[in-house]
């Protein structure tokens, strides 16, 4: 069963969907999972990505909530506005959400993110310990902030300086908080923090974050939890767009969290 839901954080509203499995019965607690879009992305991402996890995770057992940070997708602000802490605002109060489902057992909800998501996914990973796992695909765990103003010139600078909104590319604009704060934290920096187990997930042929920002990600964390694992999609792009690499992922992350012990909540 899916069902549309919405909730609110910092005065505005968020938009999401939320995948039940369809025995779950009357008084009965379950995992659940929060899934966190990309950059530009939406609660659908690219190919429908993941509306395919959503479906695997539900029919394994699993509520999943995925839905659009504020200034993406249908739901309230505008993109211009985004930042990085705003979305990991988001995804506190996403998990919130989550965990004050009647069906929902709150000592077993983890992440998944993607991209910028999987950012995301880190950071509140670090510090939130209402998140007892998590799944990072393609993560951006580097510096960003020298990235994102390589390309801009001191003309495009000042526009930022006097508040406004510059090209990103692809009708995209943003606004200087998000270039002040996108390195507030780097994730490699708190990942030390991560107690909780953690799947990385990363092609080696991604043109978009390179799968040394995992590595680099599975060096800090690879010590911390037995279960901590970093696996490699041989060929696969950014957002595995090929349904075979979609389909190993999926399977993947599946088999790993089978591997916790998740769904017993013994």
């Amino acid at each position: 069963m899916i069902k549309p839901v919405t909730f609110r954080n910092q005065g505005q509203q968020l938009v999401g969907i939320l995948h039940v499995p369809d025995w779950l019965q009357n008084g009965e607690k379950v995992p659940g999972i929060v899934m966190f879009h990309g950059f530009t992305g939406h609660k659908s991402e690219t190919h429908r990505l993941f509306v395919h996890m959503a479906r695997a995770l539900c029919d394994s057992g699993f509520v999943v909530l995925r839905f659009d940070f504020r200034g993406s997708g249908d739901s309230d602000g505008d993109f211009d506005d985004m930042t990085v802490p705003g979305e990991v605002n988001d995804a506190e109060r996403a998990v919130t959400f989550l965990g004050d489902q009647e069906f929902i057992d709150r000592n077993r909800i983890g992440v998944v993110g993607l991209s910028m998501g999987g950012r995301v996914a880190a950071i509140l990973a670090s510090k939130d310990r209402r998140v007892k796992f998590a799944v990072l695909y393609s993560a951006a765990l580097g510096p960003l902030g020298e990235r994102f103003l390589s390309q801009t010139d001191e003309k495009t600078l000042r526009k930022l300086d006097a508040g406004e909104a510059i090209s990103v590319g692809n009708g995209w604009y943003l606004k200087k908080p998000f270039y002040d704060t996108i390195d507030d934290p780097v994730p490699l920096d708190v990942m030390g923090e991560i107690r909780v187990p953690v799947l990385l997930i990363h092609s080696d042929m991604d043109q978009v974050v390179p799968i040394e920002d995992s590595r680099k990600g599975y060096e800090v964390v690879a010590n911390l939890n037995e279960k901590n694992e970093l696996y490699t999609v041989e060929g696969g792009d950014h957002t595995f767009s090929e349904r075979r690499y979609t389909e190993e992922v999926i399977v993947k992350m599946l088999e790993w969290v089978e591997s916790l012990g998740i769904r017993s909540s013994d």
